[in-house]
């Protein structure tokens, strides 16, 4: 009987495919993460979405909710019995959220003006509102949240530094 040769990969051939696929495995979780323009457009995303909710709310329920926002996170307000200003209680949609990772709040306006530490942006029961933008910033990225008298809110990303 005569010796069968054996077959295998070599040591060499296989070094090969794990170089290849720790190569492929490297370059799919860099595409995975997320850079600063798609966080920062995600996070505009959801906070258009929860600012036209609550302009809906205040014309549905007929009472003004109010939006307040520090540099990571921001709240929504309704008015208590006595007419102050309270959190938002018992409304999963419209409860207290930090901004997602770094994202902060670079500037909030109302009619071009600056909103100072404490102040509100208001949703009137009327639909009517004042005109806002709201700058979101994370690194170099940019996107600055508009929202007109009518309610429209709408996205605009940015390659300039907010103003």
């Amino acid at each position: 009987m005569g010796v069968v040769g054996q077959r295998g990969f070599t040591l060499i051939e296989i070094l090969v495919v794990l170089a290849i696929i720790g190569i492929m495995v490297g370059l799919a979780g860099v595409r995975m993460m997320p850079d600063d323009d798609r966080t920062v457009h995600g996070e505009a995303q959801r906070l258009a979405l929860l600012l036209e909710q609550a302009r809906d709310q205040a014309v549905a329920s007929g009472e003004p909710i109010a939006f307040s926002a520090e540099q990571r996170g921001y709240r929504f307000w309704s008015l208590d019995a006595e007419n102050r200003w309270v959190p938002r209680a018992g409304d999963e949609l419209l409860r207290d959220r930090p901004l997602a990772g770094d994202v902060r709040l670079a500037a909030l306006r109302v009619n071009q003006a600056s909103l100072a530490a404490g102040e509100r942006l208001l949703f009137l029961p009327s639909g009517s509102n004042a005109p806002f933008s709201a700058d979101l910033a994370l690194n170099a990225a940019h996107a600055r949240i508009r929202g007109d008298s009518l309610g429209r809110v709408r996205i605009e990303t940015r390659e300039a530094a907010p103003e």
